[in-house]
């Protein structure tokens, strides 16, 4: 343990499930009033990420034309993860988690609310876009870091992956309303009352968040300086290669997997041709498809040897995605969608839960921090799957990052003994 960290102790403010409490897959919904209304506050906020998956990339083609500056939109939304993840990390190590929950969806709904002021002006431009989606994806940096953790913080290490799995569920079921909500708004009252509307989720959100009364049982008492709390994490991953391994795997999968959300409004226009709507019922796919992953890890027991099931969640995500580059029609279109986040979910959790397990408590802001700097470098797949499917195919630019990361997996499980072990 680094030099001047102490381990927290136990808060009595929330206590240990006594005999004869319910146990079983959502036995951590029952036990923590705060871990309910975490889960409860979930719903709305991720609605709003629900409906930013498909307005912007639909406004960015009706303003622009091109599949490339789709990808440059979701390149600007996950770019601040690459520059901000360090600092929201250790951020998310010294400051109460609750309140950087709150004012980090606070200012979400800030900046949605400017969006659709300007979109109802009719003053909004491509440039205003990028500027104010990287203002988001920053934010989402903080709430995504200071959320995960706080999940670890009322559960524990023993119930950490069916914690976040069920987490998990939640953010995709608000992603499912958000994505249908989306889809509707942009057919019959257009995109100022979509960002509107996303400025409402993160306020209830936020609004929910007030009630919180714990720090958590695992939460650190001890807190460094901001540089100390830095200069640990740097020794920490330059000591620690399983986190460092967990951090190219993050990032080979963010590349080569995720990247295909930025090629779903090309697919509903000029593949599928759907329209919006139609882009709507695809990104709820998308979000059903984590949720179903999401409650398969929630009700799947006791996860052991996760090491391995993460590499098979990352060769199952490479088949899907080559199987949806030969979609015939929607309704397949759909199914497969739905399979490629299933998979997608599982590696999401399993990253974000091996992670934490990684560290001692009082670095797992850092370890977070270490997955959000993995998943930063998205914007190099999205840039690249938008790029590629504009120069040759959508069909071939899946086929290529499927194949890809199907090969990823063989040789994380060839050349990283540790991952293999956990």
């Amino acid at each position: 343990m680094p030099l001047g960290i102490r381990r927290s102790r136990p808060n009595p403010a929330i206590t240990r499930p006594a005999a004869g409490t319910r146990s079983g897959p959502l036995s951590a919904l029952w036990q923590h009033r705060d871990f309910r209304l975490l889960w409860l506050a979930t719903i709305p906020s991720q609605l709003g990420q629900g409906m930013q998956q498909v307005a912007l990339g639909w406004l960015v083609l009706e303003l622009t034309g091109s599949g490339g500056m789709v990808g440059a939109i979701f390149a600007a939304r996950s770019a601040p993860n690459l520059v901000v993840g360090l600092v929201a990390g250790s951020v998310t190590d010294r400051l109460d988690r609750r309140l950087l929950l709150r004012v980090s969806l606070a200012g979400m709904a800030a900046i949605a609310s400017v969006v659709a002021l300007l979109l109802f002006l009719d003053r909004l431009e491509v440039w205003h876009l990028m500027v104010f989606t990287f203002a988001l994806g920053t934010l989402n940096a903080f709430e995504t870091a200071a959320r995960q953790v706080y999940v670890y913080d009322l559960v524990g290490g023993g119930e950490a992956v069916k914690g976040i799995a069920v987490v998990s569920l939640a953010q995709r079921t608000g992603g499912v309303i958000g994505a249908l909500a989306a889809g509707g708004l942009l057919e019959w009252r257009g995109p100022g009352v979509s960002f509107l509307t996303m400025s409402v989720g993160y306020v209830l959100s936020a609004g929910a968040l007030v009630w919180l009364r714990h720090a958590g049982a695992a939460a650190p008492l001890a807190r460094e300086p901001m540089l100390q709390n830095i200069q640990h994490y740097f020794q920490a991953l330059r000591s620690n290669r399983t986190m460092l391994t967990l951090m190219i795997s993050t990032a080979a999968v963010e590349i080569l997997g995720f990247s295909h959300q930025a090629l779903l409004p090309v697919l509903a226009l000029e593949v599928l041709h759907v329209g919006a709507g139609g882009l709507g019922v695809l990104t709820a796919c998308r979000f059903l498809g984590g949720a179903l992953g999401s409650a398969a890890l929630t009700f799947a027991g006791a996860v052991r040897r996760r090491g391995w099931l993460l590499l098979g969640s990352v060769a199952a995500f490479g088949v899907a995605q080559v199987l949806l580059s030969q979609s015939p029609n929607f309704p397949v279109a759909l199914a497969l969608v739905t399979v490629v986040n299933i998979a997608a979910s599982a590696t999401d959790v399993l990253h974000q839960a091996l992670f934490q397990l990684a560290v001692t408590n009082e670095q797992r802001g850092r370890a977070m921090g270490s997955w959000i700097v993995g998943i930063g470098t998205a914007p190099l797949g999205h840039l690249e799957a938008g790029y590629l499917g504009e120069l040759t195919s959508l069909r071939l630019a899946l086929v290529a990052n499927g194949l890809a990361l199907l090969g990823v997996g063989g040789i994380m499980a060839v050349l990283m003994p540790r991952l293999r072990r956990m």
